[in-house]
């Protein structure tokens, strides 16, 4: 009889790569490619969400407020005496920087001092002038100043106070608050009080601001601020304020 032939088929490139193959070679019927895509699609999905998360952050951040008094007139400071021994109807005069600091990398809207936004300065709880201060707005990392004079009328300080003052005078220490008021403002085209088209106003409380300290260091003291309604006021300079206490 003829000898047996044994035939030998060479396996195709498709029998390599099937199934049974695959989990003899320890794929374990993983598909790789699937892998790699899915990883890279979570990868872009995190740098994406991150990405957001980031601009919101650097978008979103409070805006910096700060004051300096550069001058003050109408309180004869140079003759405190005078202040001590008699209770005096004062008219002063103070000249104020207001700075406005935008701390965004980006911003979609700039943050502004809008109109009817007043400047205010007391003594112990006591309005000695107040102010108009003009509209400005800064874009994303940027800072402007402006020049507010704040006006005082026939104001009368409280003994305690007017004592206070003269002492902190004759020591060249007398010192005063700000406040920058900044209205709420309701968006263009709404005529109603919704809150989804209201941006709250601005009280920016500046404390024991001196008259001419260095404006560069004043300047670079933030004051604090904090959200709440507030009604735009057009204060005619003082004039026509209210008289401080007698």
């Amino acid at each position: 009889m003829p000898a047996a032939t044994t035939i030998q088929m060479e396996a195709s490139p498709a029998d390599h790569w099937s199934p049974r193959n695959r989990r003899r070679c320890g794929c374990h019927g993983v598909n790789w490619c699937r892998v790699v895509s899915t990883a890279i699609v979570l990868l872009f999905v995190g740098l994406a969400v991150g990405g957001l998360f980031y601009l919101i952050a650097v978008s979103t951040r409070d805006p910096v407020y700060s004051v300096s008094i550069d001058a003050v007139s109408g309180l004869d400071l140079d003759h405190p005496t005078d202040l001590a021994g008699r209770a005096p109807t004062l008219d002063p005069v103070f000249n104020l920087t207001v700075r406005l600091s935008s701390r965004n990398q980006v911003t979609n809207y700039p943050n502004c001092i809008w109109p009817g936004t007043t400047v205010e300065v007391t003594y112990r709880g006591v309005q000695l002038a107040i102010g108009s201060a003009e509209q400005l707005c800064v874009g994303a990392r940027e800072t402007k100043e402006q020049h507010v004079v704040a006006w005082g009328a026939g104001v009368r300080l409280p003994g305690s106070a007017l004592d206070a003052l003269a002492g902190e005078a004759r020591r060249g220490a007398e010192a005063f608050d700000v406040a920058v008021k900044i209205p709420t403002v309701i968006h263009s085209g709404y005529h109603s009080y919704d809150p989804r088209h209201v941006h709250l106003g601005t009280l920016v409380s500046c404390m024991s601001r001196r008259v001419g300290d260095d404006p560069v260091a004043a300047l670079r003291t933030p004051c604090h601020a904090s959200s709440t309604d507030i009604a735009a006021s057009y204060p005619n300079k003082g004039r026509t304020q209210p008289r401080g206490a007698s």
